[in-house]
């Protein structure tokens, strides 16, 4: 792979040596911490696996100063050169004068990176995601999640997965725990099944998790197996779920961007049972009135939005 370039006003960015048969590319840049929630929506529609900050605070990071975080995304090889405008131009438009530099990761370092730098995170009331190398006890109460991502998003770490599995464990919780009981649940875009595996082991009968990306498969099958579920999950690879057997959810559940939850619309609704719950995430805080509106407008009833910083989720009932 040849030197990629991309520049702005104040911006350059190379790559040296990176090579077309690396399992991902990292893209490192540093910025003000006072730029990072402008250019942080951008990062996680480039990076949907995970992107790493670090700040002064940080083990191995003396070299910041209090005012810097260093940002490293993480893209494949073929999304390089258009990751890198797009970055460029953010930072640009944010500036931000920076340089970005491109490594190239091969898989087994890619690994070694997530497992150096991702931690048990407790979530919502009950909820405990571990790594499935740094496994705790069982703790009364506390629902575990098990979770090796591999290449695939959702470990609890960003604010859309966390939005996601609060509603669903606020679902959960109806009826004195029983609100998922006998549930049959649709997970489109599934990721590391991550949702999927929380909605089972809250009562919910069986799932069908769906998903394109073939790396995120391979992970969530491992992860259904790291949890003990995969005689209740079917992993799916399919694009659209109105390529799926014609069948109803219970719940519904999709963690992705508002550029795909709009066109997506009717065939999730369609998806629904009478009655059906709808759980969306992924939305950006100035888009939410538009994706409401658009599930308002099939008749579904609003029962509740999350928020986390600039991230919104929204969940919807469908008419009985």
């Amino acid at each position: 792979m040849s030197p990629a370039r991309a520049e702005g006003p104040g911006v350059t960015a190379g790559a040296e040596g990176a090579s077309v048969t690396a399992a991902t590319v990292e893209l490192r840049t540093l910025l003000p911490v006072a730029a990072l929630a402008e250019v942080e929506p951008l990062l996680w529609l480039l990076s949907p696996g995970g992107i790493l900050t670090e700040d002064a605070g940080c083990l191995g990071a003396g070299d910041l100063a209090p005012d810097q975080v260093r940002v490293a995304i993480y893209v494949q090889p073929a999304e390089v050169a258009s990751a890198l405008v797009a970055l460029c131009r953010a930072l640009t438009d944010a500036g931000v004068a920076a340089e970005v530099a491109v490594r190239a990761i091969e898989r087994e370092d890619w690994n070694r990176v997530w497992k150096e730098h991702w931690k048990p995170l407790a979530i919502g009331l009950h909820l405990r995601v571990e790594p499935a190398w740094l496994q705790g006890p069982d703790v009364p109460g506390e629902v575990r999640l098990v979770i090796d991502p591999g290449l695939a998003f959702g470990t609890g770490a960003h604010e859309t997965t966390r939005l996601a599995l609060e509603a669903i464990e606020r679902l959960g919780a109806a009826g004195g725990g029983t609100g998922l009981r006998g549930v049959r649940v649709l997970d489109v875009g599934t990721g590391s099944a991550i949702l999927a595996i929380l909605a089972v082991k809250l009562g919910a009968t069986t799932a069908v998790a769906t998903e394109v990306d073939t790396d995120a498969i391979e992970a969530a099958r491992l992860n259904l197996d790291l949890n003990d579920v995969s005689d209740r999950i079917v992993l799916v690879h399919v694009d659209d779920p109105a390529r799926l057997a014609p069948e109803r959810f219970g719940l519904v559940i999709a963690n992705i961007i508002s550029s795909v939850l709009l066109p997506l619309r009717d065939a999730l609704v369609d998806r629904l049972e009478l009655g059906g719950h709808l759980v969306l995430s992924g939305i950006l805080q100035r888009e939410v009135g538009e994706v409401r509106a658009a599930y308002l407008a099939c008749g579904l009833a609003e029962v509740e939005a999350g928020q986390a910083n600039e991230w919104a989720s929204l969940v919807f009932r469908a008419p009985l």
